[in-house]
C-alpha cells in the first residue's frame, strides 16, 4: 500500500468514546507525514543519484569498449607494420645477396681479365723480346761483315 503524506495528514478516523486522544492522533499523523516526506524525498534523491551512476556506468562501459576496439585495432596496425617491416627487411636482405652475387661473379670476371692481360702483355713482351733479339743479331751479323755501323733507326726517326 503506497500512502503520500497529503493522505496520511487528511486521513480521518472514526470516533468514539473511549479511545485516543484526536490531538495526539493528529500530531502522531503529521509526524509519520513528514518522516514519510523525508523518505520519499531521499529515495527520489536516491534514483536521482542511481540514475546518473547508471548513465556513468554506461558511458565508461561505451569508453572501454571503444578502448579495446581502440587496443585491437591499434594490435592488428603493429601486426600489419612488424608483417609489413620483415617482409621489407627480407627483400633488403635478398637485394644484398643479389648484389653481393653480382659483386663476386665481376671480381671473378675482373681477376680472370686481370690474368688474361697479364698473360696477353707476357706474351706481347716476349714477342717483342724475340723480335729486338733477333734485330740485334742480324746486325751483329752485318757488323760482323764488315757494313757500315750506321744508326739502326729508320730515317724517319732520326729527324725528330
Amino acid at each position: 500500500m503506497k500512502l503520500t503524506p497529503k493522505e496520511i495528514r487528511e486521513k480521518g478516523f472514526n470516533v468514539v468514546p473511549i479511545g485516543y486522544s484526536r490531538g495526539a492522533v493528529r500530531a502522531f499523523l503529521e509526524e509519520v507525514a513528514d518522516f514519510v516526506k523525508e523518505v520519499i524525498r531521499e529515495n527520489n534523491q536516491l534514483k536521482d543519484e542511481l540514475a546518473r551512476k547508471d548513465r556513468e556506468i554506461e558511458e565508461l562501459q561505451q569508453e572501454a569498449r571503444a578502448f579495446r576496439e581502440a587496443l585491437r585495432k591499434l594490435n592488428e596496425f603493429s601486426e600489419t607494420i612488424k608483417a609489413q617491416a620483415q617482409a621489407e627487411a627480407k627483400r633488403i636482405v635478398e637485394e644484398a645477396e643479389r648484389e653481393a652475387r653480382l659483386l663476386e661473379e665481376d671480381i671473378e670476371r675482373l681477376w680472370k681479365l686481370r690474368e688474361k692481360l697479364r698473360l696477353d702483355l707476357r706474351a706481347l713482351l716476349m714477342s717483342y723480346l724475340e723480335h729486338l733479339e733477333e734485330t740485334l743479331r742480324g746486325r751483329s751479323k752485318s757488323a760482323s761483315e764488315g757494313h757500315s755501323t750506321e744508326d739502326p733507326r729508320p730515317a724517319e726517326s732520326q729527324e725528330d
